[in-house]
């Protein structure tokens, strides 16, 4: 691939536009210039656990996720190795037995609420974007998310967004702390893009 991978990561809280954001600049440079990377499919698979006691895990805090391996996965992806990403099922809490295969590309791209949690994750990234939403809006989001998409009760969803609201209330500011650049994820999926594009150069890629 010639010259070492450049990383964007899309940090923020939960709702906040990540993956909208993300799915906006697939659509710009195509799958076949850029491979996409979601935190989230990193969860620890809790087949071990009963589903009540899988359900009274934190699933916003650091230590639910294999952050180990999703370092050494985006650091074969910027060496040019392709990678078997976890496919995860959220429904289930459980990884499914085949994985995902990524490609490597020029850019990745990489998106989660905690991707700045630790040091270690925040030295891989070229580019580390905050997207700043306000609660409400959040809230709204995933709640939607969590009901259509995830099969969610309200009692559930609502228990999933306070716990996830309190780990942001630790991790957010990290990650804002040390953003290179923020972004209003109140705009239009075409807004944050052209501001994303006023800051990093997205030409050398298309």
């Amino acid at each position: 691939m010639g010259s070492r991978a450049q990383v964007l990561a899309i940090a923020g809280g939960s709702g906040s536009g990540k993956t909208t954001l993300a799915g906006a600049l697939l659509e710009v440079l195509t799958p076949d210039r850029v491979a996409l990377v979601s935190l989230d499919t990193y969860y620890h698979d809790l087949s071990h656990l009963a589903r009540k006691d899988r359900e009274s895990i934190n699933f916003d805090h650091p230590e639910a996720l294999d952050l180990a391996l999703f370092c050494r996965h985006l650091e074969c992806l910027r060496r040019g190795e392709p990678v078997e990403c976890p496919d995860y099922d959220f429904t289930a809490h459980c990884r499914r037995s085949a994985g995902r295969r990524v490609e490597p590309r020029r850019l990745i791209v990489v998106e989660g609420i905690l991707l700045a949690a630790t040091p270690a994750l925040r030295d891989l990234y070229d580019h580390l974007v905050f997207i700043e939403t306000p609660a409400h809006l959040r809230r709204d989001r995933r709640h939607r998310r969590d009901q259509f998409e995830r099969g969610r009760d309200a009692a559930s969803i609502e228990r999933f967004w306070m716990r996830a609201e309190e780990s942001f209330a630790d991790w957010g500011p990290v990650a804002r702390e040390s953003a290179d650049q923020v972004i209003d994820g109140a705009q239009s999926p075409q807004a944050m893009l052209a501001a994303l594009t006023a800051t990093f150069e997205l030409g050398k890629y298309a």
